[in-house]
């Protein structure tokens, strides 16, 4: 199926009226809002760039990087490879929020582990060595669904819980430790740099909250 999407790929034609063809794409959990901002962004303020959106897994997603099937993606963690371009976006902050207005620390019996990784697991383990949670997750979305949804706590990004903190959904943990959770840009070095580069001009004024799609 790679290899019949990137043989598709290569024969699309520029439509009409646009200058170039540009596949942008992200991991699952940056689809929302991120990628959905820049998407509007670059249809908004790029009207000659002719735009496919995809989201994959990392590990796919970083080998279509590679590859040229995607030409530019916003990742969390990619490995470093020869002849790619990775720049820092932002750093998203892991904070413990939980439905429970009353708590005071990690409760255990509620706790529901998401697996950000392996940088935030050494982490947990040295800031929490005694907890061994029942029900881990690996796709925050889901997992927060399932929390807002059941009840308990976790370690979300803080964009992604701001809103149901701010409705009273969900409440900040105190006096727990919080995890950095930098968000990357990922292209090839040998990128056209006319549409590329734009693009990303755009992505890093979202980013830093300077502009709106």
């Amino acid at each position: 199926f790679v290899q019949l999407w990137q043989r598709t790929r290569q024969q699309v034609k520029v439509p009409a009226g646009r200058r170039a063809v540009l596949t942008v794409g992200s991991e699952v959990t940056l689809a929302q809002p991120l990628l959905l901002s820049w998407v509007g962004w670059i249809r908004r303020f790029l009207p000659d760039i002719a735009l496919r959106v995809h989201v994959d897994v990392p590990q796919d997603l970083i080998n279509q990087v590679a590859s040229g099937m995607v030409d530019v993606a916003i990742m969390y963690a990619p490995q470093h490879r020869p002849g790619l371009r990775i720049d820092l976006l932002m750093e998203e902050k892991l904070v413990l929020v939980t439905t429970d207005p009353e708590a005071k620390h990690l409760e255990e019996a509620s706790y529901v582990y998401m697996d950000w990784g392996p940088d935030f697991g050494r982490q947990h383990d040295m800031n929490f060595p005694d907890v061994a949670p029942d029900l881990s997750f690996d796709l925050g979305p889901l997992a927060l669904s399932y929390v807002l949804a059941s009840g308990g706590s976790g370690y979300f990004r803080m964009s992604a819980v701001a809103p149901h903190l701010a409705g009273g959904e969900l409440h900040l943990v105190p006096d727990m430790p919080q995890y950095s959770y930098p968000v990357y840009s990922v292209r090839s070095a040998n990128a056209d740099e006319s549409v590329v580069g734009p693009a990303l001009a755009g992505l890093r004024a979202i980013s830093e909250g300077n502009i709106e799609a």
